[in-house]
C-alpha cells in the first residue's frame, strides 16, 4: 500500500460509516507480565475505591506483578502493626496500605525489611479518582524511578452516526478513560487533536468551515479561533515545546510539506521543500522537528531542523514507519513489517527498536508524558476502540471509552 493511499484513507477513516453506540469497554490485560516487581495493594480503609484505581494504574504500567491481598494472611491497615514473616510468604515485595476519607493517605511497606519507607497525604479534590492516580504516581516514582503519568489526561476524537448523518465530538478524559468531558461538537469531521505544552489549549484540524482548517480551543474558556485556513489540506497540528509556534502539514499546489506557524499571528514557514509527501510532524526539540516522509519510495521518519533543509532518514527497521509521537529520547510510531499496522517505540540515540501492539491496525500513537506508556486507536471486535501499552510491551488493555467510533487519542502533558 502505497503512502498516498495511505493519507487518503486516514482522511476518508472520518467520514465513513460507523456503528452506533456501544456500552462501555472493560479494562483489561491482554498479555502477561514476566520478572515484574511483585506488589499488594490492600483494601483501603473508608473508601475501597482508591485501592483499585491504584491497582489499576500500576496494571497498565506493564512494571508490576499484582499479588493478591488475600495472601497477606491478615489484614492489612495503616499505621497498624503486621506480622512481617507471613507476609513476606505473600511474594510480594512491597505492599501499599490506606485509608481514604476526605483525604487520601497511603504508605508503602518494604516486605523484606517491614520498613514504611513512603508516605503520602493527597489533598481533597472533587476529581476522587485524580486522588487516588496522584497517589499511584509518587507511589511508582518512589518504587520505579521514573514519574509517574497516572494523573493526566488523554483528548481524543468520538465519531457517532451513519455516513451522511455523523456528529463528531472532541474528548477530554483522564488518562484511564473515566469522566469524559465533551470539548466541543461539529457535524464536520475533526482530526488529530494535540495538546499545548501547558495542557490549556488542544490544536486540532476540522472540517467546519467547509474546507480543512486548524483551529485552537482554550479548555478553560471554551472558546476556539482559526489559526490556518489555506487553500488545501492544513492538518496534523504539533506544538513547539516551547509553546510559541505549531508545526503542520499543508498541501499547496498537491504537494503536501512541513511548515511552522508562529500561535500568535499566524506568520507561516515552510520547512520542507520536496517533491514528496511530507506529514504528520512532531518535535524533538525547539528547533528539530521529525515527520513522516515518502521521499525514499516508502513511508519512514526524517528529521530536520526548523531552518529548513534536507531531512535525514531516522527510521530503516520495518517497510512502514509513520505518525510520530516524541518524549524525550522515545520515538513512538506506526510500523508495519508487511503484515499489518503495529505500534512500535525507538530508542533515538542508539535506534533500537521494537514492537508494543499486537493488533494488526493500530493507528495514531501518543506517549505518556514520561514515555513508560503510549495509547492509539485500534480496531478489535469489529469497532475502533483506544487502548494502552507499557513501553515495554508487557502489558496492553482497552480503555473504558463510550459512544461510537473512537479515534485520533492524544496524551497530555503533565498536568498544571
Amino acid at each position: 500500500m502505497n503512502y498516498q493511499a495511505i493519507f487518503k484513507w486516514i482522511i476518508a477513516l472520518c467520514v465513513m460509516a460507523t456503528t452506533s453506540v456501544y456500552a462501555a469497554i472493560e479494562v483489561r490485560i491482554t498479555d502477561g507480565i514476566d520478572e515484574a516487581l511483585p506488589i499488594m495493594i490492600a483494601p483501603f480503609a473508608g473508601d475501597a475505591q482508591a485501592a483499585k484505581i491504584i491497582e489499576a494504574d500500576f496494571d497498565r504500567s506493564g512494571r508490576f506483578t499484582l499479588i493478591d491481598p488475600a495472601k497477606a494472611g491478615q489484614r492489612l491497615e495503616l499505621g497498624k502493626p503486621f506480622n512481617l514473616e507471613v507476609l513476606r510468604r505473600s511474594g510480594a515485595d512491597y505492599v501499599v496500605v490506606g485509608t481514604q476519607t476526605d483525604t487520601l493517605t497511603v504508605e508503602l511497606i518494604n516486605t523484606a525489611s517491614g520498613e514504611r519507607v513512603a508516605g503520602y497525604r493527597i489533598p481533597p479534590h472533587p476529581n476522587r479518582r485524580r486522588m487516588a492516580h496522584k497517589a499511584a504516581d509518587l507511589l511508582f516514582e518512589k518504587m520505579i524511578g521514573i514519574r509517574g503519568a497516572f494523573d493526566t489526561k488523554i483528548a481524543y476524537v468520538v465519531a457517532n452516526g451513519v455516513a451522511g448523518n455523523q456528529t463528531f465530538q472532541l474528548m477530554v478524559a483522564d488518562a484511564d478513560g473515566y469522566n469524559p468531558q465533551v470539548v466541543m461538537q461539529s457535524n464536520k469531521p475533526i482530526l488529530s487533536p494535540a495538546w499545548s505544552p501547558d495542557a490549556r489549549f488542544l490544536a486540532y484540524s476540522s472540517f467546519e468551515k467547509d474546507h480543512s482548517a486548524v483551529f485552537i480551543q482554550d479548555l478553560r474558556s471554551g472558546d476556539k479561533r482559526v489559526l490556518l485556513l489555506y487553500e488545501g489540506t492544513n492538518g496534523a497540528p504539533a506544538w513547539s515545546p516551547d509553546g510559541s509556534q505549531l508545526a503542520i502539514s499543508l498541501t499547496d499546489e498537491d504537494n503536501t510539506d512541513i511548515y511552522v506557524v508562529n500561535v500568535r499571528n499566524g506568520a507561516i514557514k515552510r520547512v520542507t521543500q520536496d517533491r514528496a509527501i511530507d506529514t504528520e510532524p512532531a518535535w524533538a526539540s525547539n528547533n528539530t522537528i521529525i515527520y513522516t516522509s515518502d521521499q525514499g519510495g516508502k513511508p519512514q521518519l526524517y528529521q530536520t531542523t526548523v531552518g529548513g533543509g534536507d531531512g535525514q532518514r531516522i527510521t530503516f527497521q520495518g517497510d512502514y514507519n509513520a505518525a510520530p509521537s516524541i518524549v524525550k529520547n522515545k520515538i513512538g510510531m506506526v510500523r508495519s513489517l508487511g503484515a499489518g499496522f503495529k505500534i512500535a517505540i525507538m530508542n533515538a540515540s542508539s535506534k533500537e527498536s521494537a514492537t508494543v501492539s499486537k493488533g494488526g491496525s493500530d493507528e495514531s500513537p501518543s506517549l505518556a508524558p514520561n514515555g513508560a506508556m503510549v495509547v492509539y486507536a485500534t480496531r478489535a471486535g469489529g469497532r475502533e476502540q483506544l487502548a494502552v501499552s507499557s513501553d515495554n510491551g508487557k502489558s496492553r488493555q482497552f480503555l473504558p471509552i463510550q459512544g461510537g467510533s473512537a479515534r485520533d487519542p492524544a496524551w497530555s502533558p503533565y498536568l498544571p
